[in-house]
């Protein structure tokens, strides 16, 4: 067999051989490559210690070589305006060195990655990994409970590429991923929280999460979730659990990580907000501003960055919206509050919202009525947020303001006057108003 590698690649793999050392392809292109698709990345693999790497890639032949901060077993070099990672050869649980290709592919997640390639070996395969990923299989090359105790978050990744591939996880390695579950970090792992994105932007991401549910995981991950499953708010306008709703919703979206999360937290709330009135009906009043705050604590224990969190938050804050009549000032608040970039998902999520359930009384048409008006005044460019004040934090120091706090309040003080006032967002305009203020 005879992979054909972009000629960068090929370049790289030359001068380490040329070097005397080893070098491959390896992991995910090559299974990309055997699936029929079009590779993301060609990772490098090598003998060369990572020090030894940087020497053959000498600066004056085009190359820029740069050891990772991270992961000391790892150089990227730069070429051509093209980047690669070149990882050494490794042992398995304590990462130390290895010259041996086999050693290093036995360490490798599953076989499906143990494969590596060169032009002068061919197809280096020794666990198999090519006829698992014909029979669509996701294996260990060696006992899986001392796979995943190499690296716990293999567990997701496992129920990752179930989703994104397809391919079914072996019994014997989806029996070590419950027996290990409590082994995965409930918090904090960047590596965690990676995986979990990677099975939400899969193209059916209900499955992925069922898989976490069924593993023990889910109420791991978010603990928070558990209520939602099974609970019935007696609405006569809602056909599922709240769990079960949630999920159609998440399918429902296009692959976009803030929307997805909003998706599968919007109605994380409901189950401590139900009233029922006396006819019978279920309520839920308040459950969209719950459950933006909820939606805050668990992105933050998960280790999602602040701008993430703010969007999530703000759609499910504003998804149980109704705009009858809404003014265009309201308008213009609702983009302020949500965000410019942000403010089609909500859209986006309302619509998924009313698709997950067949009852819904919400009217699809009326979104996007609201929609296009706001489109319309995003068109108009007029001032949405505080940076488009003609006025900035730092000026407000230079004028004497104390820093801190109170610069926010007062940059928000004057976005206000600004929205319900396009005119007056002139810096001498907006420092008259301060002082009227003061």
């Amino acid at each position: 067999m005879k992979i054909n590698m972009p000629e960068n690649v090929q370049t790289i793999l030359n001068k380490l051989h040329s070097n005397g050392y080893q070098a491959y392809i390896y992991g995910a292109c090559i299974r990309d490559y055997l699936l029929g698709k079009e590779p993301i990345s060609w990772d490098i693999t090598t003998n060369a210690l990572p020090n030894d790497t940087i020497v053959v890639f000498d600066e004056n032949e085009g190359f820029t070589a740069i050891p990772s901060v991270e992961d000391y077993g790892i150089v990227t070099i730069h070429f051509k305006g093209e980047s690669y990672q070149v990882n050494a050869f490794r042992t398995g649980e304590e990462r130390r060195f290895a010259d041996d290709i086999n050693e290093d592919l036995l360490h490798k997640d599953f076989t499906m990655n143990s494969i590596a390639y060169n032009e002068q070996a061919g197809v280096v395969d020794p666990y198999n990994g090519v006829g698992d990923i014909e029979k669509r299989l996701i294996r260990c090359a060696q006992n899986p409970y001392k796979q995943i105790q190499e690296d716990s978050a293999r567990i997701l990744r496992a129920v990752r590429f179930e989703s994104q591939l397809g391919f079914k996880i072996e019994a014997e390695l989806l029996q070590a991923m419950k027996d290990l579950k409590d082994s995965v970090p409930a918090s904090g792992s960047a590596r965690v929280r990676n995986e979990f994105i990677q099975i939400l932007l899969s193209e059916l991401p209900s499955q992925g999460i069922r898989r976490l549910l069924e593993l023990g995981l889910l109420e791991r991950l978010i603990p928070e979730l558990m209520p939602a499953i099974g609970f019935d708010t007696c609405s006569s306008y809602h056909d599922k659990d709240v769990f079960e709703h949630s999920l159609v919703v998440l399918d429902n979206t296009e692959p976009n990580l803030t929307l997805r999360l909003a998706a599968l937290l919007h109605d994380i709330d409901k189950p401590n907000c139900l009233t029922i009135d006396e006819d019978g009906e279920g309520h839920c009043y308040g459950h969209a501003s719950g459950g933006g705050e909820m939606a805050r604590t668990i992105l933050g224990r998960l280790s999602f960055d602040r701008k993430t969190i703010k969007a999530v938050s703000a759609l499910i804050k504003e998804h149980m919206n109704d705009y009858e009549n809404i003014s265009e000032l309201s308008i213009k608040r609702l983009i302020r509050r949500v965000g410019p970039d942000n403010i089609d998902r909500l859209f986006e999520l309302q619509l998924a919202d009313i698709k997950g359930s067949a009852l819904s009384s919400r009217d699809p048409e009326r979104i996007t009525k609201i929609r296009n008006k706001c489109f319309e005044v995003l068109s108009r460019r007029e001032p949405l947020t505080v940076h488009d004040l003609d006025i900035s934090g730092y000026d407000l120091l230079s004028l004497g303001s104390p820093p801190g706090k109170e610069i926010g309040e007062v940059m928000d003080y004057l976005l206000d006057q600004v929205i319900d006032n396009p005119s007056l967002n002139q810096r001498d305009t907006l420092i008259a108003l301060l002082k009227n203020r003061q």
